[in-house]
């Protein structure tokens, strides 16, 4: 697809919702608090529930072949080649087995002093965002054996973690973006930071920019071609709860919470414009992307899939349906 023309959200949209309800008889609650989408697969961090294998190959009728209870509360996931990793809150990092997704099993754990949120791997290093606590760097090589080799405190609580390159851009809460440099995993270092107006929750970096998920204060766009001198280039203010963001071809897929989906063109960083909005049945928290279509993870649906075409044939109304087996 060209630059030029906007990619916008399908009119079939499927919703898991009876397929991702608790394992756990004491809640009732749908729940969905992260996605990560790779080959066959869509991984669904359901909190208290545990971990949630979803069959993507046809993503118009998505299957749930797994799930797994994890100890805590499972708030991030991240997959990669044969693992899972989950940031499970009190009970830190858990890594899964998911070379057989309908058998996904635990082979190693390791707590973290704070509460871990999310989690992202590179190379054999797993970086978790730690609340309270920080950024945890984590080796991974040894995936029975998990252990800490670095711990750096931030200003405010570590919500989300992405890697480029040599550095680790936290969604820092009150701490705002905080940019690491983890060229040495056992030697992290603060080179930079950026406030935000609320309460930075995600950040996902592309090219030369990092896109800030503010729980209050929207978008933010920042130049990061030098990473220890970042720059707001832009911003754009959305009327929910911003929490996740992710970027599609020319577009930011923005989980804002009570507000559902939220479409932002980032053609031109200091000039961020929403340009559509699609209302979920419940909070959005987080988004992510493969190919052309976006896995969005929620509280009262569990997961949603969305197909992502041109804008000639959206349908704004939808469709939504729920556990179709």
């Amino acid at each position: 697809m060209t630059r030029n023309v906007f990619l916008l959200l399908v009119c079939t949209t499927i919703f898991l919702s009876l397929m991702l309800v608790t394992a756990r008889a004491d809640k009732e609650e749908l729940l969905g608090l992260d996605v990560y989408a790779v080959g066959h697969h869509a991984y669904v961090a359901g909190g208290a529930s545990g971990l949630y294998v979803v069959d993507i190959r046809r993503p118009t009728n998505p299957k749930l072949v797994a799930s797994l209870d994890t100890p805590g509360e499972a708030k991030g996931v991240y997959a990669i080649s044969s693992f899972a990793y989950v940031a499970g809150g009190s009970a830190g990092l858990q890594i899964v087995d998911i070379r057989n997704p309908a058998s996904p099993k635990i082979i190693g754990s390791v707590e973290t002093p704070g509460d871990a949120r999310n989690v992202e791997v590179f190379g054999d290093y797993a970086c978790v965002a730690d609340a309270q606590a920080g950024l945890q760097v984590i080796n991974i090589r040894d995936t029975r054996h998990p252990r800490i080799v670095a711990s750096i405190d931030t200003p405010g609580e570590a919500h989300r973690v992405h890697v480029a390159g040599d550095h680790a851009y936290v969604a820092d809460g009150s701490g705002g973006l905080q940019i690491i440099n983890i060229k040495r995993p056992a030697e992290p270092r603060i080179v930079a930071s950026v406030s935000a107006p609320g309460d930075a929750r995600a950040v996902h970096v592309i090219s030369d920019y990092a896109y800030v998920a503010d729980f209050s204060g929207g978008i933010y766009a920042i130049d990061v071609s030098n990473p220890t001198r970042p720059s707001v280039a832009g911003s754009v203010d959305t009327p929910g709860e911003t929490l996740g963001v992710y970027p599609l071809y020319d577009l930011l897929i923005v989980a804002d919470g009570s507000r559902g989906l939220l479409l932002i063109d980032n053609r031109e960083p200091n000039s961020l414009s929403i340009v559509a909005s699609y209302q979920t049945p419940g909070e959005t928290r987080n988004v992510h992307g493969l190919a052309s279509t976006v896995y969005v993870a929620g509280l009262g649906f569990g997961l949603g899939v969305f197909d992502v075409i041109d804008r000639s044939k959206l349908n704004k109304n939808g469709h939504f349906l729920v556990n179709p087996d």
